[in-house]
């Protein structure tokens, strides 16, 4: 349970962990208060002072993370399984995908999101994921009146750093006030994301002395998806990370990432990119130049 004596700090001071530039386009990480830090892994901020001439498509695969985003700039898009592109709404959560996505940026882009650990928002917020999985929710649908008033201070806020104390506030309220326990799927979580997505779900379950199926059930409600589908996701970010950041061969990753064989490895990436390894690797060392993919 979460201890009540653990009162809500704000004495915050965000500092950025990462930050790339490219014109007037900047993107920037920032790492949460250490009370939260079971729970996010980052804040980010994507914004342009300078409207963007041509618009930017991102394509975003599959990360494992779940995620809150407030736009505080111009509207953005996103494309639909359908083709067809739709606004995202001004605020919203967003929960497990399972394929990659596409957003569509133009204008002047400004955006806040949090990036939560893959079961930060059901701990944090106390909710099923299974109920927001490639999915964006209207933050009000979830949180009513209390998303409009986040979302208010989100908009007259005039810097990132104080959009990351609003932010900080809010979850530490929500954190305060939850009834947080680590139970088994906390536990089976860690080990996929410790072994990098490359173990045996069925050993898994053994080992914590429950079925196969019970924990497929208990897992998919907390995290969004399945033990096995996230086990996949965690081994392609592993290996598509292997590929975009050293200069091995494809057999050495394919090798790495536990494969049985390149044909399974090329089939991983086209489920999660909608590409081939070697347009992924194009694609994303393009974009890292850009936003810092």
């Amino acid at each position: 349970m979460m201890g009540r004596g653990l009162k809500p700090s704000y004495r915050f001071f965000p500092r950025p962990i990462f930050t790339t530039t490219r014109t007037a386009m900047v993107y920037c990480k920032y790492q949460p208060s250490i009370v939260l830090l079971p729970f996010v892994m980052c804040y980010y901020v994507w914004e342009s002072q300078e409207a963007v001439e041509v618009a930017l498509e991102v394509h975003s695969p599959p990360n494992g993370l779940g995620g809150m985003v407030f736009n505080y700039g111009d509207p953005y898009q996103v494309q639909l399984p359908n083709a067809k592109w739709e606004n995202v709404p001004r605020s919203f959560i967003v929960g497990q995908f399972t394929k990659n996505y596409t957003l569509r940026l133009s204008g002047r882009p400004g955006m806040i999101g949090i990036a939560f650990r893959p079961a930060g928002l059901s701990n944090v917020l106390g909710v099923p994921m299974i109920a927001f999985t490639n999915l964006r929710i209207e933050l009000k649908l979830v949180l009513g009146s209390e998303a409009a008033q986040v979302e208010q201070r989100i908009l007259e806020s005039k810097t990132s750093q104080q959009r990351i104390t609003v932010l900080e506030e809010f979850l530490l309220k929500k954190l305060y006030n939850s009834s947080l326990k680590i139970d088994l799927e906390d536990y089976a979580l860690a080990s996929i994301v410790q072994q990098k997505g490359i173990l045996s779900i069925s050993q898994l379950s053994d080992e914590l002395c429950i079925s196969p199926r019970q924990l497929r059930r208990r897992f998919t409600e907390k995290v969004g998806i399945s033990p096995k589908l996230f086990s996949r996701i965690k081994r392609f970010n592993y290996v598509s990370h292997l590929s975009t950041s050293t200069s091995g061969n494809w057999m050495d990753i394919v090798d790495e990432g536990g494969y049985y064989d390149q044909a399974h490895f090329i089939r991983d990436f086209y489920d999660f990119s909608g590409k081939k390894p070697s347009d992924f690797i194009h694609y994303y060392r393009t974009m890292a130049a850009l936003v810092g993919a």
